[in-house]
């Protein structure tokens, strides 16, 4: 006598499937070892390069940010020469960094206290081309390089570096006098309307810097 057929279950249906599924992969594993194998090396290989390079950009910020601080504190004591030698060796042996980019703005700023403006220039140029950070230091770089050509007696290109100083950042107390330093600059260059532009616009705004009065007085003068 023939037995009923034992129905099978949804339960036994899943482990039935799981069962096939893992006697698949198993089989699969077996016949690429060696693929997989390949595989997950180059994965560890990748992981573990990610880690070093990690750990030596982390290492070399903190080296130059090192040698950015003695700088600082060499310039602060008037040992310009000292300073300057060290920023000179960050900028070459930590390029790319921030401290470097810092760097390069102290020693503009060090050359152009010593007259050195063609030099001052190079590096103020190199510190606005390369620098993202903040945009009252990236300002202030512009307006460094300003004041280098002005002092080079290019008013027209010191006119505009000016502008571009105090719209970089226009919240700094300090854009009021780059746009006045600006004006001048233009005018200098005899471009009286730019000036008067300008000079017309800080006394109309009223703002509280002391350059409103000194901007009304520049309009009197140019009437």
């Amino acid at each position: 006598m023939l037995k009923p057929k034992k129905k099978i279950t949804k339960q036994e249906l899943k482990e039935d499937k799981f069962v096939k599924l893992a006697l698949q992969t198993r089989a699969y594993i077996d016949m690429n070892y060696q693929k997989l194998l390949r595989i997950g090396l180059t994965i560890v290989a990748v992981i573990i390069i990610i880690i070093f390079f990690y750990y030596n950009s982390q290492q070399t910020e903190i080296e130059a940010n090192s040698q950015l601080g003695i700088a600082e504190i060499e310039f602060a004591n008037g040992k310009l020469v000292n300073a300057s030698e060290r920023l000179i060796r960050l900028i070459d042996n930590y390029n790319g960094t921030d401290a470097a980019d810092q760097g390069m703005f102290l020693l503009a700023n060090i050359l152009f206290q010593q007259q050195k403006y063609e030099d001052a220039r190079n590096y103020f140029e190199k510190f606005v081309d390369a620098y993202n950070g903040s945009d009252i230091l990236l300002a202030s770089g512009y307006a460094g390089l300003a004041a280098c050509e002005e002092d080079l007696n290019n008013y027209a290109q010191a006119a505009e570096l000016y502008e571009r100083a105090a719209e970089t950042a226009p919240e700094f107390p300090e854009s009021d006098n780059q746009y006045y330093l600006a004006a001048l600059c233009y005018k200098k260059a005899g471009d009286i309307e730019k000036a008067r532009s300008i000079f017309q616009q800080l006394a109309d705004e009223a703002r509280t810097s002391s350059r409103v009065k000194d901007a009304e007085s520049q309009l009197v003068l140019l009437k």
